[in-house]
């Protein structure tokens, strides 16, 4: 099912993003909102196993026509100066939803059955898509993409191809997380409440650092410095996973690594949107979306296996990726795309 999910987002990231160019931001998040909802829904049906597997990748679908859009419609409303404080927003309450839903996930299932979540969520994405609908009109014709205004394809990759990058060993680091957290929380000796807590105490720091971290992006010059030094100190703190002995200074760590990825979360979002043609936004979005899914798929796979050697030792993976891909992306600025912010 994780498979699914990530191979569906891979592909429909792509191919929707160059979509919500040619056919407005607003039609891709109707589209990605109702089928986010409507495969939601579904996993409340009694059916054979298998067709859970076809929702699961619904809802990839969903999101892949989704957060591309979102992403860009930010640069089609947001002026450069202020993008880093929109991204650090829309972050945060992406995290404030991941702080909740496993929460209101677990008293439900607990209360009313493990199907009752499900329903849940799919009245959330439906009252998503009905505030889509709403609160926002169609969109004007200078958000698509004309034919005549694509810029040349290899330039503008020169210029994109490190942040692509430092995208997939970023994102790969979610996907080794998912993979290994919970079995090495419990290896520290964690119950199942306390594996659920990590998740709620990382995202509420992440949710509030966000603010800082949008604040600093907003400034062009800092992108680059904060993209490179939240990927160190990002890749320190999965070292200090390593040396952890205890569930709860894992928990504490996992504060300090919040506080690193909303340095770069934010300024990697402002920096790639300052480098793409207004006509091209939602088709990088898709391409930058789906590099990072990649990411998130290759690590998730590579740890399952590395982890029957030892739990910890896709952490020593993790760093080395994220340490490897900051390095290239700091040391292309001596290149020829140095004349970028």
């Amino acid at each position: 099912m994780a498979a699914l999910y990530a191979a569906s987002s891979f592909v429909s990231q792509w191919i929707f993003g160059r979509q919500s160019d040619v056919l407005g931001r607003r039609a891709l998040l109707l589209f990605g909102s109702f089928a986010t909802a409507l495969a939601t829904g579904l996993f409340v049906l009694k059916v054979p196993a298998g067709a859970y597997l076809a929702f699961r990748a619904l809802q990839g679908i969903g999101a892949g026509a989704f957060i591309p859009a979102a992403n860009a419609l930010v640069g089609d409303l947001v002026p450069d100066q202020r993008r880093g404080s929109a991204f650090g927003l829309l972050s945060s309450a992406s995290m404030g939803g991941f702080a909740l839903g496993p929460f209101i996930g677990g008293v439900m299932g607990n209360f009313f059955g493990l199907r009752a979540p499900f329903g849940l969520g799919a009245i959330l994405a439906f009252l998503a898509t009905v505030a889509v609908f709403q609160g926002m009109p169609p969109m004007q014709r200078q958000h698509r993409a004309r034919p005549e205004s694509k810029p040349r394809t290899a330039p503008l990759q020169e210029k994109l191809w490190p942040l692509y990058l430092i995208n997939f060993g970023w994102t790969g680091l979610v996907g080794m997380y998912d993979t290994v957290w919970s079995l090495y929380m419990k290896s520290l000796g964690a119950s199942n409440l306390v594996i659920g807590l990590s998740f709620t105490l990382f995202a509420i720091p992440l949710l509030l650092s966000n603010f800082l971290g949008g604040a600093l992006a907003n400034r062009p010059g800092w992108r680059r410095k904060l993209i490179v030094g939240g990927s160190f100190l990002n890749a320190m703190t999965v070292i200090l996973y390593i040396v952890s002995q205890n569930a709860w200074l894992s928990i504490g760590i996992s504060v300090l690594e919040a506080i690193a990825m909303s340095l770069i979360g934010p300024a990697l979002q402002a920096l790639l949107l300052s480098r793409t043609p207004d006509a091209w936004r939602g088709t990088i979005q898709g391409r930058f979306q789906a590099v990072g899914t990649l990411g998130a798929l290759v690590m998730a796979t590579f740890s399952g296996i590395l982890m029957t050697h030892n739990i910890k030792t896709p952490f020593w993976a993790g760093a080395a990726l994220l340490v490897a891909t900051a390095v290239i992306f700091g040391w292309v600025r001596g290149g020829r795309v140095s004349n970028d912010n």
